[in-house]
């Protein structure tokens, strides 16, 4: 996860800088164009602009020391000169050029103005975009009462009282992207001399319950570096509460699995739990996809479903079309999922339907088994509060229920529920009326997490369509 976040951030960041300054450029060349010099200035002899500045602007990225390729934790004065620096690259490659080519058809109004608005640009990106990208990415949701709930930016430090009183969280910030220090937890002997910029909060004999109380989404473990047992035994405590853990220790052979780890100058920075969607660009990359789809679905086809379902309803059970259940979406955050109502209007709308069910009328068996009545969520999906892939939300009643047969049930909430996903087409569907079919939904669903690729969508998507027309004996 900290990997994935952190070089994520880097490369989104650096990506909208390139395409900025590319629209900027063409955005000038085509406005003297057709406005003022018209033939004397011909768009096609700029292009190579639009490949040698992005050209220097990758060399000068990686002729940089890797801690400065990350702006974040940078003091301005350091921000400053590699903002100086990014801009003589670009005017060396653009000069460089023209001297080498001795080209007289080039503008000196239109590569001035470039110039000038890109440096302008850059500075700015640098400076503000940068803050305002982590902002955008780690910021905490508000809600329709105007209350402002806690949310995955939220951390908590578990330390010594040295590093405590060394205030480390304070210089960390910059290393864990998303991290909102909320306080300390002391964990070991002794009392706290010098009082840290963050609060203590309490000591580790409360921690489970402090955690909760903040509605922390993230432990850093400070100072436990020879603590190969305490640190697993936190592992299961965040697996538990649906948290995750980052710690620090020079040594990655002491644990076991599928590790994710990033260097911060002489500290190893490790998580147990690799997050491929923690990446800005695979979520921009998933996003993109889920509006895409969701769209032409929302337009096209899901207006003749409200028909056909509403015709079915008419003759066999006349109410409202769609059907709202309360669900628990990404990082705990409950919300209204649409789908057509199969059932007659009942009193135990909560009870998950079996086989024969009495609640489901003429015609709603076809809509549950083929799966029709799960498209109104492509509307949750446009608005933001799903994905069109992704582990199915469960009921809020159950999913207490379900976390106290799978410790660590609460991952799953780690990124958006889909209307479709990996247990779904793996023949996991219907009544979850045993331990062992909680525990098997949420594998997959874990393994989802720590494996998704675009492809694996494309996947998914495509064995999902297969079972609207043979749908698998589990579909209730």
């Amino acid at each position: 996860m900290i990997s994935n976040r952190y070089y994520g951030l880097i490369r989104l960041h650096y990506l909208l800088k390139m395409l900025g300054s590319l629209f900027l450029f063409w955005g000038i060349v085509w406005t003297l164009h057709l406005l003022f010099y018209g033939t004397e200035l011909q768009p096609r002899n700029y292009a190579w602009v639009s490949i040698i500045v992005p050209a220097a602007a990758v060399i000068e990225f990686l002729a940089r020391e890797d801690r400065l390729r990350s702006l974040g934790g940078l003091s301005r004065p350091q921000v400053w000169s590699i903002t100086q620096r990014e801009i003589l690259f670009a005017l060396v490659a653009i000069f460089g050029v023209i001297v080498m080519s001795k080209d007289d058809r080039l503008s000196r109004t239109c590569l001035g103005l470039f110039i000038a608005g890109y440096a302008v640009w850059v500075t700015w990106m640098n400076f503000v975009g940068y803050r305002l990208l982590h902002r955008t990415l780690y910021a905490r949701p508000r809600h329709t009462d105007g209350s402002t709930r806690k949310h995955h930016a939220n951390t908590v430090v578990l330390a010594t009282p040295r590093e405590i009183e060394r205030d480390t969280a304070l210089h960390m910030s910059s290393d864990v992207p998303g991290a909102e220090v909320l306080g300390y937890v002391t964990y070991g002997g002794g009392a706290v001399a010098t009082m840290p910029a963050f609060p203590v909060l309490g000591d580790f004999a409360n921690l489970r319950d402090i955690c909760r109380s903040c509605h922390a989404r993230l432990l850093l473990a400070l100072g436990l570096e020879d603590q190969p047992d305490l640190i697993r035994s936190l592992q299961a405590l965040c697996d538990s509460l649906g948290m995750r853990l980052i710690w620090v220790d020079d040594k990655e052979e002491h644990f076991d699995g599928n590790l994710d780890a990033r260097r911060s100058g002489s500290r190893l920075l490790l998580t147990n739990w690799r997050e491929p969607l923690e990446d800005p660009m695979n979520r921009l990359i998933k996003r993109t996809g889920d509006l895409f789809i969701s769209g032409m679905v929302t337009v096209t086809v899901l207006p003749a479903l409200c028909v056909f379902a509403k015709t079915l309803q008419l003759i066999h059970s006349p109410g409202p079309l769609f059907y709202k259940q309360k669900r628990t979406g990404r990082d705990g955050e409950v919300f209204e999922v649409l789908k057509f109502r199969t059932m007659h209007v009942n009193d135990t709308p909560g009870k998950q339907a079996i086989v024969g069910d009495s609640r489901i009328y003429p015609g709603g068996n076809f809509l549950r088994k083929s799966s029709l009545d799960e498209m109104p969520q492509f509307w949750n999906v446009l608005v933001g509060q799903m994905s069109v892939v992704g582990p199915r939300p469960h009921f809020v009643d159950h999913d207490a229920q379900f976390a106290d047969l799978v410790d660590d049930y609460w991952v799953r909430h780690f990124t958006k529920p889909g209307i479709t996903g990996l247990a779904q087409v793996k023949g996991c569907r219907g009544e979850t009326d045993t331990e062992m079919k909680v525990r098997h939904r949420v594998r997959l669903d874990h393994f989802y997490l720590r494996h998704w690729s675009p492809l694996m969508d494309v996947c998914i998507l495509c064995d999902t369509a297969l079972q609207v027309f043979f749908p698998p004996r589990s579909a209730r």
